[in-house]
């Protein structure tokens, strides 16, 4: 007889495995989402950096043509001259304006994939919580089943 419960116990928990799989399944799937959503974190924030760099290239060349624009000022240039430098001087501003929004672009975008990472934890924790709760249901229910097959033998 307390062989037989032994064999039930068995049968019980090998169909109570595929459930525990799952959980494990789960919790590498969200692993792998949390995994894919660092990386593309990371590229966004590599985007803003670059973008910022960008700004700070566009800001020398503006300081240095104005600096040109100026000595040509005080030297007293021909006025020609000093209109197209002027002209270059404005089209370098404009091209930093957009610059300026190409990064508030890449920031929004690189906000908006910090939350994703942010839900990416949360559903992670959450499959882990999922995890250990059948663990310890299924240690509990082992160990019930393991003393009510010692009863029985005694």
């Amino acid at each position: 007889m307390g062989r037989h419960c032994n064999i039930d116990w068995m049968d019980a928990r090998y169909r109570l495995a595929p459930m525990r799989d799952a959980r494990a399944r789960a919790e590498r799937v969200q692993r792998g989402d949390l995994a894919g959503a660092v990386g593309d974190a990371r590229v966004s924030a590599e985007e803003v950096g670059a973008v910022a760099q960008r700004i700070a290239r566009a800001e020398a060349a503006i300081a240095e043509a104005t600096a040109r624009r100026d000595r040509w000022l005080a030297q007293g240039g021909a006025a020609g001259t000093i209109a197209h430098l002027e002209q270059h001087v404005r089209r370098l501003r404009r091209d930093l304006d957009a610059v300026h929004h190409e990064l508030v672009r890449a920031e929004a975008r690189h906000r908006g994939q910090l939350e994703v990472v942010d839900l990416a934890q949360g559903r992670l924790r959450r499959a882990r919580a999922e995890r250990e709760v059948i663990e310890r249901h299924f240690a509990a229910w082992r160990t019930a089943h393991r003393k009510l097959a010692e009863r029985r033998e005694d």
